[in-house]
């Protein structure tokens, strides 16, 4: 019904594990480190001290703040490089846009030196100073004599807005790359940057990046998805790299300096809106240097940064027409999640299959009824023939109390039984929610629904959790090597996650079918649940159904239930038998989505294949 669990290693297995890592010296120092520190202290330390961590692998230890598995590793430059250079439509023309203001001079001739060692030569370089006061800025500005490179100066400070707009002013090519004066690219920056614009004729183009120590060390990289409106609104994810066509600048309008600290933020959503097409490549093609008080390191480093970034998402929103507001995230400081507001009273029918669990199904429906703030909903019942006489007792109660009973005594089919729920409900949202499922947080319903009514929203999910640890059981479906898996799976529910997944909204490429909601108009659009996977994995091709269709997935992470999970029909990977039916309904699912064999658009190939917790591949 839903993506399979991991196998879980023995109690003694685990044992013997632990008691290895715990014997290593580093790892008792850890240990020591979480026994005395509580983890927003550490989560706190490492943000603080982030310039320093990458410089020390013991730092990285007591803190936990890994890093030692990354390295970067320079590309080697192809052996047909000048082949590929001569192809017709690779003469597209980048004008790098750097504004700077009292740069080190040993940092802007690095930034400058990787600009020069680009593989690609079709480019210009435009630095405009904004009235440094620091005579060697100014001085080192004043040396550079390579023709490609121009400097623009100024004798009145504007901001890093007004900087950027005059050297966008002065560029002369075909796409804007905006480099800030202390960060370097990687030698093949703008090589990707032109293939891909080759390849797609994209508007505008984001990479993956990593972190510069001030030792020179590569840290922490950002291994992004594929292009996410929901996620955009949640975190600047797309950052660096970042490069545009010249023709969608100047339609979009340039750089606004009432949103200085968060300026790129601004001006990617507003691209966003007129961009016909948006790629992201997948590989590292920046490296963002880390300083002391930098927002690289630590945002709290630059509060108005904070404050911009929220006045962007709220224009966004007022601009897009959408009713809506900014939460502060209790478990993140600084950071809001965006709450669409749910437009009017909608009916929402929540359709619930079930058999013969009559206890569990009335804690699941009492809690709907009770702890739900929103109360115009319908409850629609799927009885799979059920023969236990409690439940069926119960089942009666449920219909004098105005549940919508309906009786389909067949072969267990999840799709099925799903979709005559759908054609015997009123409702124009529509909540598929399984029986084992208990409310948490009384506005599940508004939060869910803002987001269904959205035109670019498909399948909405719900945060749901493990009642006996409070761990996560599902905040998003990854589509790995292996077949889909939850993410995050038993993180603790307050945790981060990688890049805050497990806090902020974002797009996935399904959600799990425990819990999802969609507007009827696209549930019949795509034609409802495919009745071919009857068990497994029809929530999953539902969701490739919608994005294939056009719409994004999302999971409201501030809907909270929790999730007995399995309780309705046991463990697939169990039974051998059950097995064998679940490895045939993935490879049914993948004969039906081709594409998406080995691939998620939302979780990145540098990611590891089989891995749920966003580690690196090896």
């Amino acid at each position: 019904m839903t993506a399979g669990n991991g196998a879980t290693p023995g109690d003694g297995e685990t044992a013997g594990r632990k008691a290895a890592h715990l014997a290593r010296p580093d790892n008792r120092l850890r240990a020591f480190a979480k026994a005395v520190l509580p983890s927003r202290a550490r989560h706190w330390l490492r943000r603080r001290l982030a310039p320093y961590i990458a410089d020390s692998a013991l730092v990285r230890r007591l803190l936990g703040a890994g890093g030692g598995a990354y390295r970067y590793i320079a590309p080697a430059r192809p052996a047909d490089l000048a082949d590929v250079l001569a192809k017709p439509g690779f003469h597209i023309r980048f004008s790098i846009v750097t504004p700077t203001w009292n740069t080190p001079p040993a940092l802007l001739e690095a930034m400058i030196r990787s600009v020069q060692a680009q593989w690609y030569p079709h480019w210009q370089l435009i630095l405009a100073d904004d009235a440094s006061p620091a005579p060697e800025t100014r001085a080192a500005l004043a040396q550079i004599a390579d023709p490609r490179i121009q400097v623009l100066f100024t004798e009145q400070n504007g901001g890093i807005s007004v900087a950027t707009n005059r050297a966008i002013a002065a560029a002369t090519g075909d796409y804007i790359v905006f480099l800030d004066h202390d960060d370097e690219l990687t030698v093949d920056c703008l090589y990707e940057l032109a293939r891909a614009i080759h390849d797609t004729g994209a508007d505008y183009l984001y990479s993956d990046e990593d972190k510069l120590s001030p030792r020179g060390r590569h840290f922490e990289p950002f291994f992004k998805p594929d292009w996410s409106p929901d996620t955009l609104m949640s975190i600047m994810y797309t950052c660096h790299v970042s490069c545009v066509r010249r023709s969608l600048v100047d339609e979009t309008g340039l750089l606004r300096s009432g949103f200085d600290g968060s300026q790129d933020w601004d001006l990617v959503l507003r691209i966003a809106e007129k961009a016909r097409r948006i790629v992201h490549i997948p590989r590292v093609l920046y490296h963002w240097r880390v300083n002391p008080g930098s927002a690289a390191g630590d945002q709290d480093a630059k509060p108005y940064a904070i404050e911009a970034g929220k006045r962007a998402r709220q224009d966004a929103l007022a601009r897009r027409g959408i009713s809506g507001e900014l939460e502060p995230v209790q478990e993140a400081r600084g950071f809001f999640r965006v709450r669409p507001h749910m437009q009017g009273a909608p009916l929402i029918s929540i359709i619930i299959p079930s058999k013969n669990n009559g206890r569990v199904l009335g804690v699941c429906l009492e809690s709907i009824r009770a702890k739900s703030s929103y109360q115009n909903f319908q409850i629609v019942v799927l009885d799979n023939g059920s023969t236990d006489a409690a439940t069926l007792g119960m089942l009666e109660e449920e219909r004098r109390r105005g549940v919508k009973v309906i009786r389909h005594d067949a072969p267990f089919n999840y799709s099925e039984l799903n979709n005559i729920g759908a054609r015997h409900s009123d409702g124009e949202l529509l909540l598929f929610l399984n029986d084992d499922t208990e409310v948490i947080t009384p506005d599940w319903l508004e939060r869910m629904a803002g987001f269904a009514q959205l035109p670019h929203i498909g399948a909405v999910g719900a945060k749901l959790l493990y009642p006996q640890t409070g761990g996560v059981q599902h905040v998003g479906v990854i589509n790995s090597a292996v077949g889909p898996v939850h993410a995050l799976l038993h993180e603790r529910a307050d945790r981060p996650g990688y890049f805050l997944r497990n806090l902020l909204e974002y797009n996935w490429l399904a959600v799990t079918g425990a819990c999802l909601m969609m507007s009827r108009t696209k549930f019949d659009e795509i034609g409802g649940f495919n009745e071919d996977f009857p068990v497994a994995y029809n929530d999953i091709d539902l969701c490739l159904r919608l994005y294939e269709a056009g719409y994004f997935n999302v999971v409201a992470t501030a809907a909270r239930l929790f999730h007995h999970e399995s309780i309705s029909r046991g463990d697939d990977l169990m039974d051998p038998a059950k097995r064998r039916r679940l490895d045939a309904d993935r490879e049914k699912l993948y004969e039906a989505h081709p594409d998406f064999r080995r691939r998620d658009p939302f979780y990145n190939p540098n990611l590891n294949p089989i891995g749920s917790h966003f580690e690196l591949a090896g």
